[in-house]
């Protein structure tokens, strides 16, 4: 541990916290918004909450240095009970004050880890800094050289969405129905479709990844055009993917313009045009970042570091290597030690990802720093609320319940490793930003004892 007034330094920025203001009375059984939720890394999936709960509304407030700070410890004699529980198995984790950096707590901080779906917190703060807040993914459609032939020329957007509006994983997303129109606007009469290879190279399933995890509803062949992330069924998150997501949607694209599906395919060689018909576009990255951290979108996550990779490179098509090394060198650039970060992809779905508890809370405290831009505070905006929204949407009640409203984190789960990393304010008003990554337990066992470690985080005070 390291010892009180001793600052860790791994970022070159000074931070400041953000505190979260709850709106709304939290009652005695805790009760939850009712958002979506989606299964995190292949767990079995969550109980979605009741239509007709209410629950809390959070802000974000920038927190000052007036209140008091936990004292170390004191806050380690709190967490020793919890940390050293059994059902965490294998314990990383620090905790950090916002407002100056200092070290709370720790545990083998600097220990690279499993960290399962925490991962998309480097995806999420390497995509706000390398793209502006408004970027957008264009899927062009276009006229072929053989009369009769559209072309869809996609430019990584797996979002749009398959009805007529967007849907509530994907806020804002195009819609199939918009790019049926403006072919039917045109003076191309289509009796076949061709889908170009877009943007993406490589493998379509990343290190390690399983192919039954594609009818278990988890992920999909990352290609660089799906519909409402290659699930089957829109309205059904945990809803099996396409094995073909591409293939899929240029044939739903073929019924709306009443073209023979059996006549779409997908190239593999760059397709010649004659011209652009018109393009759809997908939703602002602060929206898509949102859905991915919200509803952990493993689909999602890739094709956003998929999208910095591309930015950082535009003429290089961008494969899982091209993703993952994007995202770490905006982050190095940016000033954040990247030591002991090693990443297969950038979703936490592969086992083979590494990540240091101390490289999670120092992503998490940039986020609050005072260079950070509005975007980058965005960050703590978009993450799950607990007992309120997302893939937190069922957790924080019972013994952790004090959590509840304001603790905001990443959850991540895989088979033996659980992780949490966000933010809390604790009753004092004070800022941290914690990161907590448990392997060789159950994740049933570890999730309640880290949620109950963020709970003591906010009731603690420990002065």
């Amino acid at each position: 541990m390291t010892e009180r007034g001793v600052w860790r330094g791994r970022s070159t920025a000074w931070r400041i916290g953000v505190s979260v203001l709850v709106l709304a009375v939290l009652v005695a059984a805790v009760v939850v918004a009712a958002l979506l939720t989606e299964v995190d890394d292949g767990d079995a999936a969550a109980h979605e909450p009741p239509a007709s709960a209410a629950g809390p509304s959070p802000g974000l407030l920038p927190a000052g240095d007036s209140a008091p700070m936990p004292d170390p410890a004191v806050l380690a004699r709190v967490l020793a009970p919890l940390a050293d529980s059994p059902k965490v198995g294998d314990l990383t984790g620090s905790v950090v004050d916002d407002v100056t950096g200092q070290v709370l707590w720790e545990r083998d901080p600097d220990s690279p880890t499993v960290p399962a779906s925490t991962t998309k917190l480097l995806t999420a703060l390497a995509a706000l800094t390398q793209l502006p807040a408004d970027a957008r993914v264009d899927t062009v459609l276009a006229s072929g050289t053989e009369p009769g032939t559209l072309v869809v020329v996609p430019g990584g957007d797996p979002t749009m969405s398959r009805g007529a509006e967007s849907g509530p994983l994907f806020p804002g997303s195009a819609t199939i129905t918009q790019a049926a129109d403006i072919v039917r606007a045109s003076d191309l009469s289509p009796a076949r479709i061709i889908v170009a290879p877009g943007p993406y190279t490589g493998p379509a399933l990343g290190p390690g990844w399983s192919p039954g995890e594609i009818a278990a509803g988890n992920l999909a062949p990352i290609e660089p055009w799906m519909l409402d992330g290659g699930r089957m069924d829109p309205a059904d998150d945990y809803s099996p993917r396409y094995a073909q997501p591409a293939l899929a949607a240029g044939r739903i694209l073929a019924r709306q313009l009443g073209v023979d599906p059996e006549t779409v395919r997908v190239s593999a060689e760059p397709v010649e045009t004659t011209g652009e018909i018109g393009r759809v576009s997908s939703a602002e990255l602060v929206e898509r970042v949102r859905s991915m951290l919200v509803h952990s979108d493993n689909v999602l996550a890739e094709a956003v570091c998929r999208e910095v990779a591309l930015a950082r490179d535009p003429d290089k098509p961008a494969d899982f290597a091209a993703g993952t090394s994007a995202v770490i060198d905006t982050l190095a650039e940016r000033g954040l030690d990247m030591t002991g970060v090693k990443l297969d992809d950038c979703s936490g779905m592969s086992s083979g990802n590494r990540i240091p508890a101390a490289v999670l809370t120092d992503v998490l405290r940039t986020a609050s720093s005072p260079d950070a831009t509005r975007e980058m505070r965005d960050l703590l905006d978009t993450l799950p609320v607990a007992a309120g929204s997302g893939t937190l949407a069922d957790r924080f009640s019972g013994p952790s319940g004090a959590g509840a409203g304001w603790v905001r984190a990443k959850t991540g789960t895989l088979s033996g490793t659980s992780a949490l990393a966000g933010t809390v304010t604790d009753v004092d008003g004070r800022s941290m930003s914690f990161a907590l990554l448990s392997s060789g337990a159950d994740p049933a066992d570890a999730r309640p004892m880290l949620d109950r470690i963020a709970a003591e985080l906010r009731n603690c005070g420990c002065r």
